[in-house]
């Protein structure tokens, strides 16, 4: 007697978690909200410039990269001093140490409800 057993592509399918599929979009618009409050801000334009795919974030003011590696863009010394309390360098860092018991919590429950399988 053998068994048969669905391939591990299959499965992904029909639980909508395979690579750029709708659980995927979900975990990466999750992760772009948790990290929304740790992103420095001082007119917002760092934290609405945003490109968000399915499986990547984008910061796209000009002088993103400066603010997300905490250094001046003539890169004399480091940012020290970060307008809005809480924000800061590395803001995904952040998310991940602060919220990514919660992200994980909310993709779960967003394969419970939307996956194929119960």
């Amino acid at each position: 007697m053998s068994v048969r057993i669905n391939s591990l592509d299959k499965i992904k399918r029909r639980l909508n978690i395979q690579e750029g599929g709708p659980a995927h979009a979900f975990f990466t618009e999750t992760c772009y909200r948790k990290m929304d409050k740790f992103v420095p801000m001082r007119n917002g334009d760092l934290r609405t410039n945003v490109d968000v795919r399915v499986d990547s974030i984008t910061y796209e003011s000009s002088y993103a990269s400066y603010q997300y590696f905490g250094q001046r863009q003539d890169g004399s010394r480091k940012i020290s001093n970060w307008t809005t309390p809480g924000t800061g360098p590395r803001w995904d860092k952040r998310m991940i140490s602060a919220d990514m018991k919660e992200v994980v919590r909310e993709v779960g429950q967003y394969v419970k409800t939307h996956g194929g399988g119960k």
